[in-house]
């Protein structure tokens, strides 16, 4: 909720953060400091005084880049990474099948992160990107703490994530459909947004000039880091 109100507006006073939270929330608790502190930790957004302001304000810096992408490494070669060679053909068919009729939204992608920030199910699906295993192969999952596989299982399954196939011998392989991917980007959409604020007048000069600065400083180290890399 508070990343797409930042994707719309860009800069947020921190005063009015909770007061919108609480009437766009009513049934639970928020502790906005928490909230503040985790995004501002993982880079989302930075918070500055600014002379003459009554509140901190806070500045979207970072958002998210989301969607789902095919398991690359296992698709190249099915039968090396586990897979039985009659069964090859139709794993790639369904991947190609999955993919044909993707289309990405939020909703997915919240449906996936919810999922996978169950260390039982991020265990598991560890286990899946880099080889396609057998039901053999999961039950070594229990010594890392994975004690309900069968649930695991049915969440990955009812996500789209994996996909079973039967060998002749009525072995079970249990294969990743599509990986996820998910990174930090720099928010180049927020020229526009400090655009159309300067243009309505829905802030301040000042507040914007400060804002152009805090991205101009963003990408300068965003690409002083990739280059050092």
């Amino acid at each position: 909720m508070l990343l797409n109100r930042y994707r719309d507006e860009g800069v947020i006073a921190k005063s009015e953060i909770m007061i919108w939270l609480r009437d766009k929330h009513r049934e639970g608790f928020i502790n906005l400091d928490a909230t503040v502190v985790e995004l501002m930790k993982r880079e989302f957004i930075k918070l500055i005084s600014i002379k003459g302001m009554p509140s901190e304000l806070s500045f979207l810096t970072g958002d998210l880049f989301m969607l789902r992408v095919p398991p690359v490494e296992l698709i190249k070669n099915p039968i090396q990474r586990g897979l039985p060679s009659h069964l090859s053909k139709i794993y790639l068919n369904e991947v190609r099948k999955f993919f044909d009729q993707y289309h990405p939204t939020e909703f997915d992608n919240i449906k996936i992160i919810d999922i996978l920030a169950n260390p039982e199910v991020y265990q598991t699906f560890q286990l899946l990107r880099p080889a396609i295993v057998s039901s053999n192969d999961l039950e070594k999952l229990k010594k890392k703490g994975v004690d309900d596989i069968s649930h695991v299982l049915k969440l990955l399954w009812d996500t789209n994530m994996i996909k079973v196939f039967l060998d002749k011998s009525g072995t079970e392989y249990y294969c990743l459909i599509s990986d996820f991917y998910i990174k930090l980007i720099f928010p180049k959409y927020l020229l526009e947004v400090i655009k159309r604020e300067y243009d309505q007048k829905s802030q301040s000069d000042k507040v914007l000039i400060e804002y152009l600065n805090i991205l101009e400083d963003t990408y300068l180290n965003i690409k002083s880091e990739e280059k050092s890399k």
